[in-house]
């Protein structure tokens, strides 16, 4: 019996909303890590595959006709079944490209052939833009949500950089007025955490500006 079928499986509109992630195409990774557990745990991610072959449509009886085969009508219904799930998960501009496609492996290769490249694009892209941003003339504040906002896109992709990662082109990124900061938060023996790096640069470029406020003032007095 197929497995859409079975006692233990979920109902194909449980399912569907179980799917919360519509592919597009910045987010393919993210989407199959969603897609691929729920599929294998209901015994279904074969019939992506092609490792669940279907059975002859019409087999021969004990009397020697030819009769309806039921294991491949079953076969056929969990296959459109999973077709239609599929197709619900997908946004308009994937849909595009399996347009006219009837059949469930096909329309998984021809998403994977598709939509994998540009993720892996789209990942090379951000972590080059992450790793070449400068601070600048933007306050910490500012720079700290650009480049957080970089990494959550990575995350939402599939591809989290690693939180000593995140430190080090941080720290790097603020600059030579940063220097003695950011080497000093280098040297612990037990490295700060991306989330408390910010609140502490945060908190030094305050301390950086009272200092120099303090220190234009006294000279205009003593002038």
């Amino acid at each position: 019996m197929a497995a859409l079928s079975s006692s233990s499986s979920l109902p194909l509109n449980t399912m569907v909303h179980m799917l919360t992630i519509k592919l597009t195409s910045t987010n393919y990774l993210l989407w199959r890590n969603q897609f691929l557990p729920q599929l294998t745990s209901q015994g279904l991610f074969g019939y992506l595959d092609g490792s669940v072959q279907a059975p002859s449509p019409k087999i021969t009886g004990s009397d020697g006709t030819t009769q309806e085969n039921l294991a491949y009508t079953s076969w056929l219904n969990t296959y459109q079944t999973l077709l239609s799930l599929l197709y619900s998960s997908l946004m308009e501009e994937s849909m595009s490209e399996v347009l006219g496609l009837s059949h469930a492996h096909e329309a998984w290769t021809t998403l994977e052939a598709s939509f994998s490249h540009r993720s892996k694009t789209r990942e090379l892209q951000l972590k080059d833009e992450l790793q070449l941003m400068q601070q600048g003339s933007k306050s910490v504040a500012k720079f700290s949500r650009l480049f957080k906002g970089i990494c959550d896109q990575l995350a939402a992709i599939g591809r989290p950089i690693d939180d000593l990662d995140k430190v080090h082109w941080f720290l790097r990124a603020l600059g030579p007025d940063y220097k003695i900061f950011s080497t000093t938060m280098l040297s612990q023996l037990s490295l700060p955490s991306f989330a408390d790096i910010v609140p502490k640069s945060l908190s030094h470029e305050i301390f950086e500006r009272s200092v120099s406020q303090q220190s234009a003032t006294l000279t205009f007095y003593a002038q």
